[in-house]
This record gives structure tokens, C-alpha cells and sequence, in this order.
């Protein structure tokens, strides 16, 4: 696995997803906050609700709109001593993961990944957690056997 690799189009339905939640948090807050400050009377908690529900609208709308952006920037390899994942599109972000300094490789699936038939791979060091989300189910088997194996060569190695 030496080239860059793009994560499957359905990862794009879970963000949408995402984008959807965060639209409908907003709304909530909104109605929360606008509701306690009618019955209150409390005047400012109304006006700070309309500026909650703006930001909010954009942000959602924001993140939906940027997508196909986001997907198109996200890409992810396995070299022969690092894990390197790439992502962002407006802050770009390149993190490359020493093989020798991973400890623990572990697969999760969430209920929105789950109804992709998505997982996402965590690849975890001393120090940090790396994410690699809304990999088809084998390709992220493939990938955590493979990063294990090379984990333990490097341990090998070091030995």
C-alpha cells in the first residue's frame, strides 16, 4: 500500500448525516433558549437565541456545503514505517505515524457508520490517537493486520 488512498463515497452520506445532527442541535438550542426567554421575560436570552440560530445555520450549512471538499483532501497510506493521513481542505493537516511508536490498532462502528457498513480504524501511540474513518469493512481488517504486522517487525527490529 504505498499510494495515497481515498476513503468510499459513502462516507459522504455519513457526513451529511453529521451536518443534519448539527442542524437539528441548533434548532433545538434555539427553541430551548427562545422558549426560556419568552417565559422569563428575560429580553437578552431571546436576542442571544437569534444569534445562536445564525451561527449555528451557518456552521451546518457550512459544513454541508464543504463536503465534497472535505472528501476530496481526505486521503490516508501505509508505508513501510509510517502511517500517513491527510486531510483538510481550507487548514490542511498532514500526520505522519512512526510504525515503531504504535501501540494499539483497534476498529470501531459506530450506529451512522453501521447503517454505511463503515468502519473506522485508530491507530493509538504513547501519546495521541489517529482516526481513519468510513473504510469498507475488509479494507479496514486489511489495514489493522498490516499495521500490526509492521508494528511488531519494528518491535523486532528494535530488539
Amino acid at each position: 500500500m504505498n499510494q495515497a488512498i481515498q476513503l468510499p463515497v459513502k462516507i459522504k452520506t455519513v457526513w451529511k448525516f453529521s451536518a443534519l445532527m448539527t442542524f437539528l442541535s441548533t434548532i433545538v438550542i434555539f427553541g430551548v433558549a427562545f422558549t426560556i426567554g419568552l417565559a422569563t421575560e428575560w429580553r437578552w436570552l431571546v436576542y442571544l437565541s437569534y444569534v445562536a440560530l445564525g451561527l449555528g445555520l451557518i456552521l451546518s450549512i457550512g459544513e454541508f456545503a464543504l463536503i465534497s471538499y472535505r472528501y476530496a483532501f481526505f486521503r490516508y497510506q501505509l508505508t513501510e514505517d509510517a502511517v500517513q493521513i491527510q486531510k483538510g481542505f481550507i487548514f490542511r493537516e498532514r500526520v505522519s505515524v512512526p510504525i515503531a511508536r504504535v501501540q494499539d490498532v483497534k476498529i470501531e462502528q459506530g450506529p451512522i457508520l453501521r447503517s454505511q457498513n463503515l468502519q473506522s480504524v485508530t491507530v493509538t501511540t504513547a501519546s495521541t490517537n489517529h482516526a481513519i474513518d468510513g473504510l469498507e469493512p475488509e479494507v479496514a481488517e486489511q489495514l489493522r493486520e498490516q499495521i500490526m504486522e509492521k508494528a511488531m517487525e519494528a518491535v523486532e527490529n528494535d530488539v
